[in-house]
Order: structure tokens, then C-alpha cells, then sequence
């Protein structure tokens, strides 16, 4: 049986670089990780995460590029 994404734990090397992502990319998008904005990106980033984008790099790329809108 193969092994599907959603049966795996995120480990705390995994979280700990989630963290740092989000952190970078509200500040990058100027938005408190706390607001709503801040959320919304929070949930971009574990969507990307779950698609497959694993890189801190990627994502943090993908999360500043310009191409995600935020609303606040």
C-alpha cells in the first residue's frame, strides 16, 4: 500500500522551518502573523506544503513573488 501525504506527521525540523517561513513572509508582505492577512498566508503556506513545494527557499519564494494576493 502506498504511503499518502496526509498519513505522514509533520516532524518538528519540518514545523520549526513553517515557522520561519511564515515569519519571513509577513514580514515581506508586511502583515502580523496574528492578523487576518497573517492567516491567510499561513494557510498558502501549508497548502503549498501539502502540493509538494518542500524548499525553505521555495516557499519562501513562492510566498513573496508578488503573484499571491493579500487581502487584509
Amino acid at each position: 500500500m502506498a504511503l499518502r501525504f496526509s498519513d505522514m506527521g509533520i516532524g518538528d525540523g519540518e514545523i520549526a522551518m513553517l515557522r520561519r517561513v511564515h515569519f519571513y513572509a509577513c514580514g515581506a508582505n508586511d502583515l502580523e502573523p496574528d492578523s487576518d492577512g497573517g492567516t491567510e498566508l499561513g494557510r498558502m503556506l501549508f497548502h503549498l506544503y501539502q502540493q509538494g513545494v518542500r524548499t525553505e527557499l521555495a516557499l519562501m519564494q513562492m510566498l513573496t513573488n508578488g503573484n499571491l494576493a493579500m487581502d487584509e
